[in-house]
């Protein structure tokens, strides 16, 4: 599925400020100005996650970090959740990882979460998941496939040291958010596993 999606960008005024000083008792004469502050103005991207750029080079790692860390703010809503209740089959927090992950992840997600709660529960905090975006290795308006640096030790008690790890993104549908928890344009179709020879963005 292709879809075409308005390109967002805006626009900032930046001043730039310059002093300027006289000493001595010379007369500086009535058309004399004392501290001109010339002004420029210069244009700056504005990164709005919640729309998909339609060039695709405007997917960019700041683009995609953006977008990641808003999924992953929903994702540590939902680890708050199983880390105070300890209850798997909790609605509320089920519902915060359906908003971001598409059935098959979130599915893996939940089996995840049963063998973290089954097994160590007691080193598990409910902080944010750390995925520092390293690489863009594939981008288009219907799929993002990056590498991330992936950091544990908010979740963790007992957390390996930060590792690579992959995610992929595709598009998300007005009907697989319909609380609107999502506060992105993205849904996860992969989430830490590792990397797929080629990319898994072919052929979706």
């Amino acid at each position: 599925m292709h879809r075409s999606f308005p390109l967002f960008s805006a626009l900032s005024v930046v001043a730039l400020v310059a002093g300027a000083c006289s000493g001595g008792q010379s007369d500086l004469g009535p058309s004399a100005t004392l501290g001109t502050a010339p002004t420029t103005s210069a244009s700056e991207r504005v990164i709005d996650p919640s729309v998909i750029p339609a060039d695709p080079a405007d997917i960019d790692e700041a683009y995609v970090q953006a977008v990641v860390d808003a999924l992953f703010e929903v994702d540590a809503k939902a680890t708050k959740i199983y880390v105070e209740t300890k209850d798997v089959t909790n609605k509320e927090a089920a519902a915060y990882l359906r908003s971001i992950y598409v059935p098959e992840e979130f599915e893996r997600q939940i089996n995840l979460w049963f063998q973290d709660l089954a097994l160590r529960s007691g080193e598990l905090l409910p902080g944010v998941l750390g995925n520092e975006v390293r690489r863009v290795l594939d981008a288009a308006s219907d799929c993002v496939y990056v590498e991330v640096i992936r950091d544990y030790s908010s979740t963790s008690r007992l957390a390996a040291p930060p590792r690579a790890a992959y995610l992929g993104l595709t598009p998300k549908l007005p009907d697989d958010d319909p609380s609107e928890l999502n506060p992105t344009a993205w849904m996860l179709f992969m989430s830490g596993v590792d990397p797929e020879p080629g990319s898994p963005c072919e052929g979706r």
